[in-house]
């Protein structure tokens, strides 16, 4: 669901600045197409600046995970209903928390991943000419990625993206640690309990990309 909320920001931002597109749970592309057409992203641009469209993405699930995160650490009902705060806080840190790692990661292999923070630092690379159409964009960053990777400004919104993403899911994890604890005194349900965020997170992937290609809206 959240994930599905992200992208419909991203939808919105677009549509606000004048641009048609599609969305569903997992990727933006051109509007009418799925992401099993093999022109899903033909027409879709880079905008190489600081945009709604590629901001309102991330910004969607940082405010999700910081006023859950809060709401969990203060909130003093029922055992039961407060797991369900932390876990809307969990979600949307790792919706945001996996591709900054992946991002981050892929740098340090000397690879440019294009994710929606990254993008917008765009805008301090010297003698680049935007927008962009996208299948040229990722045909350039592919042959030349140190083009992108050593400019430092390039990574602000990322490191943003990360230090809110990592700081709401720790300090809500640390507190559902100590709360399944009084939940169960197991240490096999204890465990189970722990590792679910990483247990789920593969098999809800494998939906969400499903999904993203059966439900799309046109912005």
């Amino acid at each position: 669901m959240f994930a599905f909320f992200h992208e419909c920001a991203h939808g919105l931002g677009s549509r606000l600045e004048g641009h048609r597109v599609s969305t569903g749970f997992d990727k933006i592309g051109d509007s009418g197409k799925r992401p099993s057409d093999h022109d899903f992203r033909l027409n879709s641009t880079v905008q190489g600046r600081w945009n709604l469209s590629d901001f309102l993405g991330p910004l969607v699930n940082w405010i999700f995970a910081l006023i859950f995160m809060l709401i969990f650490l203060k909130q003093d009902t029922g055992n039961h209903s407060k797991l369900l705060f932390g876990a809307v806080a969990i979600i949307n840190a790792l919706i945001r928390l996996f591709p900054m790692l992946m991002f981050f990661a892929s740098a340090l292999q000397g690879r440019f991943a294009l994710e929606d923070e990254a993008t917008l630092g765009l805008s301090a690379i010297e003698g680049m000419k935007y927008p962009m159409l996208y299948p040229y964009f990722k045909s350039l960053a592919s042959a030349q990625p140190k083009l992108l990777l050593t400019e430092p400004r390039i990574y602000f919104w990322p490191f943003v993206s990360l230090a809110i993403s990592l700081a709401c899911f720790l300090l809500t994890y640390r507190q559902l640690n100590k709360l399944s604890w009084q939940i169960t005194a197991s240490r096999f349900i204890h465990s189970i309990f722990i590792l679910l965020p990483f247990l789920i997170w593969p098999p809800a992937s494998i939906v969400v990309r499903i999904l993203d290609n059966l439900i799309r809206l046109n912005w």
